[in-house]
């Protein structure tokens, strides 16, 4: 796992320009609306209950004012449970089939990850590498199809927004894999409007000075900061994993990090950093996100979340430093956010804020107490965060791999009728 002293001059002379582009879309569901969240699910934000409508036609049907040629759409459909995986597979073939005269879609199911396991094993990979069960090996299987599929140019967005700029395509892929004042953009994050079109996050509790607690407004001042630069593409600390760009140079040797359980857009641009590559915002490049109103427990749930990926990822800023080849990554490199999470005073934080906001009536069976959350954040961190460096050397092996795998190319054309 090393960091690239810089692009190589065939990859810098190789351009972008005229390339194929493949916007893909992971679309989450759990259980019916009155079961709700059950005892071993996956953990995602908020799951579209599996008997509802849900919000992916809603996008799809804001992707046909774009104007753009030779682009395509790939679903990643996944479950917080695998009993779902069949009735999922045929609600989205429905909710997409209107849509397949307009675009070129296609689908990535759990049906699709057994086959590419299968070629993983024939290669000589843990075939566990690849999974479905977190955000993270989403995104995972988010540049490894596009990558067999022979796509240059990667364009993430989330079922829970709309496009409401005809010309985004052509933002998304104005800068990527070029230099930008002599800095190779390997990738490009825009920003989330909401409905109302402001890129701020709603602030509470300003009389509480915890870190958590303060989240959204350390995140407004890390916004601030990048809106206060003229220039149009700015270096940043942080991303959001439904507006993202990804250049075939990145994307072939980082991957998303598959023992982080969230944050995993911003742990990609750290992962990306460590390995030399840098993440640009462009402030043209915008989306709505329209997500759904959380309750009490979803957002305790969030919480929770964030204290262990929070643990994970200080965790890895230090063991990085033990791998020679990375490029160091401190802390302060990366304020205001999130940086100011991943500080010394990250535990007592962190204790505080799920002691202040767990909800009276917490189901101990998936949230345990808040001292446990901790130490268990730990243990897992210092667990598997050697792990990941073990993974990320091969990554790259992996991709060179199936660039080349003509079964699994073959299979992946068929299943989606292209």
């Amino acid at each position: 796992f090393q960091a690239e002293d810089g692009i190589r001059d065939v990859e810098r002379s190789r351009g972008l320009g005229d390339v194929y582009k493949r916007q893909v879309i992971p679309t989450y569901w759990g259980w019916e609306k009155d079961k709700g969240r059950q005892p071993g699910d996956a953990i995602y934000d908020h799951p579209t209950p599996i008997d509802t409508e849900g919000t992916l036609a809603r996008l799809l049907e804001s992707l046909k004012i774009i104007d753009y040629p030779d682009w395509n759409i790939l679903i990643i459909s996944v479950t917080t449970n695998t009993a779902l995986e069949a009735r999922l597979e045929a609600k989205i073939a429905e909710i997409i089939a209107p849509f397949k005269q307009h675009f070129s879609i296609n689908c990535f199911s759990a049906n699709s990850l057994g086959l590419l396991r299968e070629r993983l094993s024939h290669h000589g990979f843990n075939s566990k590498l690849v999974d479905l069960n977190n955000y993270s090996t989403v995104r995972n299987c988010q540049l490894i199809v596009p990558h067999i599929m022979g796509s240059d140019v990667i364009v993430a967005l989330d079922d829970d927004e709309i496009i409401e700029d005809k010309d985004y395509l052509h933002k998304a892929v104005e800068f990527i894999g070029e230099e930008y004042e002599g800095v190779f953009v390997g990738g490009v994050g825009g920003f989330y409007l909401d409905k109302h079109g402001s890129n701020r996050v709603p602030e509470c509790c300003p009389d509480i000075h915890n870190k958590f607690i303060r989240k959204a407004s350390i995140m407004n001042s890390a916004t601030a900061l990048i809106e206060r630069k003229s220039d149009r593409l700015v270096t940043t600390p942080f991303a959001f994993g439904g507006n993202m760009v990804f250049s075939r140079v990145m994307f072939e040797r980082v991957s998303f990090d598959p023992y982080i359980t969230r944050g995993e857009d911003i742990d990609y641009l750290i992962n990306a950093r460590l390995c030399g590559y840098s993440f640009f915002i462009d402030k043209q490049l915008n989306i709505t996100h329209l997500p759904p109103a959380e309750n009490e427990t979803a957002a305790y749930s969030k919480l929770c979340q964030d204290v262990i990926r929070f643990i994970y990822e200080r965790e890895k800023l230090k063991e990085a430093q033990r791998h020679p080849g990375l490029v160091r990554v401190m802390p302060e490199d990366l304020d205001p956010y999130p940086g100011l999470f991943l500080r010394e005073d990250l535990i007592q934080h962190a204790l505080e804020a799920l002691r202040l906001q767990r909800p009276s009536n917490t189901d101990r069976r998936l949230f345990p107490p808040p001292e446990q959350i901790v130490a268990d954040a730990v243990k897992h961190a210092q667990q598997f965060v050697p792990h990941y460096f073990e993974f990320a050397t091969q990554w790259p092996e992996l991709m060179q791999a199936l660039t080349n795998d003509h079964v699994l190319f073959d299979i992946l054309r068929i299943n989606n009728g292209t």
